[in-house]
């Protein structure tokens, strides 16, 4: 099936697109042009706190999603043009050129999802489709030959923190009722997840009352994201221009 991409929307020069990313990557060794320098990972509270900062912000306040996408490796990074159409599984997309996150996230009009994609180094970043705050099908399409780590949370607070490797959904916390590490069999997965103490209960939940610790667990989701990937979101990225994806229709499960 013929995909339709709006004209022009290849043209802008490759490098753009790693240099928008690069504002985001943490890691010794990569040329940050200045930005998040560090002389090593920053440690699991420097994150949070950053974190716990960043969810106050408009565009993560009431809603959000955030995923990243990490290639097997030696497997070769997606192409922009691959994840819409993993991401479709048959539902024609539109791949526009430029946007600021916000703007994406409108609650415009239109006929299917829509999200911002870049990306950052070999790995692929997405912002604002909330279909892949659900263990889906979209994310076990996306998650061939790769890792994706997925944060989503709604205005009503339903909310998903998921790890699919490879086409399976290894794991999907609530970050309301995460439950205690015993009740969830494949974080050994993610061990930078159970290296957070505090994402846990400490207790058993037999009255299915939740958090009761004011402990902010979005913050979380995005620290166990980028404490795995080394990539982070910050204002910077979300004031800066990024390609996104426009579908036709309702994604495909």
């Amino acid at each position: 099936m013929a995909v339709p991409v709006i004209p022009g929307a290849h043209r802008r020069r490759p490098e753009k697109l790693v240099d928008h990313a690069k504002i985001i990557v943490h890691s010794p060794t990569d040329d940050l042009r200045g930005h998040h320098v560090d002389a090593g990972r920053p440690s699991t509270d420097e994150v949070f706190g950053h974190c716990q900062r960043l969810v106050g912000e408009p565009e993560l306040d009431v809603a959000a999603c955030w995923a990243v996408v990490v290639p097997d490796p030696g497997v070769g990074s997606l192409t922009l043009p691959e994840v819409g159409a993993r991401l479709g599984g048959g539902t024609s997309y539109e791949l526009h050129e430029v946007a600021k996150p916000h703007l994406v996230n409108l609650p415009l009009c239109r006929p299917g999802p829509c999200g911002v994609v870049d990306r950052s180094g070999a790995t692929v970043v997405l912002y604002g489709f909330e279909v892949l705050g659900y263990p889906s099908g979209a994310l076990r399409r996306l998650a061939s030959h790769a890792r994706v780590y997925s944060a989503w949370w709604n205005v009503n607070f339903v909310n998903c923190l998921s790890l699919t490797v490879n086409g399976e959904v290894l794991v999907a916390i609530n970050g309301l009722f995460p439950g205690r590490p015993e009740n969830h069999p494949n974080l050994a997965s993610w061990p930078e997840l159970t290296a957070m103490g505090e994402f846990f209960l400490d207790y058993v939940d037999e009255d299915f009352t939740g958090r009761d610790d004011g402990w902010d667990w979005r913050a979380g989701f995005l620290t166990a994201i980028e404490l795995a990937t080394g990539v982070r979101l910050d204002r910077q990225w979300l004031d800066v221009e990024h390609p996104y994806l426009v579908f036709s229709g309702p994604i495909a499960e």
